[in-house]
């Protein structure tokens, strides 16, 4: 029998960025986190989970679109689209 997904024992009220998206954090009984992200497609662009011996944290960051990426479209061209409509 395969395990079940652990429950999220804290889910964060959803942050509205101010073009829309929306980004959902929920932390987990075993320490992991877990990061929601509304806008597809994002690359990850810096990631850091080691973390900063001195400052004791870790940095991840998404990017839209095709910034360093092979993505499937701009997300800032996409944007442009939508609020042409």
């Amino acid at each position: 029998m395969a395990d079940q997904p652990l429950k999220a024992h804290f889910v964060a009220d959803p942050i509205e960025l101010p073009d829309g998206r929306r980004i959902r954090v929920s932390a987990y009984p075993d320490g992991s986190i877990r990061f929601r992200v509304d806008g597809l497609p994002y690359v990850l662009t810096e990631a850091y989970l080691s973390g900063n011996p001195e400052k004791d944290e870790a940095i991840v960051k998404l990017s839209p679109g095709k910034q360093g990426s092979n993505a499937a479209y701009n997300y800032v061209e996409e944007l442009q689209k939508r609020n042409n409509s």
